[in-house]
């Protein structure tokens, strides 16, 4: 789950400001589990082991490795591209507090670009 930390300093808001926190930490769960329904998989946190190198925490292989033995077989360990995904949103809800829609020629954009650029890559799709 996204931490009120990691909301506030990518939403740039100062520690000290309150106001918003229980509405912070909402949009955070709800990208949380808007994440999980746009991919498909069940998301889910890993504990780093003590002394894990940079790139293994950059690797979604190993990351995976540290899923537990009976995680369902769309479970993805959360790293950091899809944290960011998560707080790409709770960004856009804090901005946009009420519908906002960019019309294309193919239609209307739902999401920031960036979130699906993100996601796409986790998608899971069953035949």
């Amino acid at each position: 789950m996204l931490t009120l930390e990691q909301i506030k300093q990518h939403c740039r808001i100062e520690t000290d400001q309150t106001e918003e926190d229980r509405l912070l930490l909402s949009y955070g769960r709800a990208a949380w589990r808007l994440v999980a329904n746009v991919t498909g998989r069940k998301l889910l946190e890993v504990v780093m082991p003590e002394g894990a190198t940079d790139a293994q925490r950059d690797d979604p292989d190993f990351l995976n490795t540290l899923l537990p033995a009976d995680a369902p077989e769309n479970a993805v360990a959360v790293d950091e591209d899809l944290r960011l995904a998560m707080l790409l949103m709770v960004a856009h809800w804090r901005r946009n507090r009420e519908a906002v829609t960019d019309a294309l020629s193919s239609g209307l954009k739902e999401l920031p670009l960036a979130f699906s650029a993100i996601t796409g890559p986790y998608l899971w799709i069953t035949l």
